[in-house]
């Protein structure tokens, strides 16, 4: 038990380490249309699957709007 609780632990310090380095939306937003499509993320540094993709896609338009990047992020 003690161990799950040790690695439940770390993975919360990587998740936030993670999300403290996550780039701004309009750095990522580099044509500057209000969204962000998966070859933006990917210049941007972002390591996403096409799956991870999809998933932040609430409304499944094939791009991220702000909130949907900052709900993925």
């Amino acid at each position: 038990m003690k161990k799950l609780l040790v690695a439940i632990a770390a993975l919360g310090l990587t998740t936030s380490a993670a999300l403290a380095q996550a780039p701004e939306f309009a750095s990522v937003d580099t044509d500057g249309n209000g969204t962000i499509s998966m070859e933006e993320g990917a210049a941007a540094g972002l390591e996403w699957t096409e799956d991870d993709f999809k998933a932040a896609d609430a409304n499944a338009d094939g791009s991220l709007s702000e909130d949907e990047y900052k709900a993925a992020m």
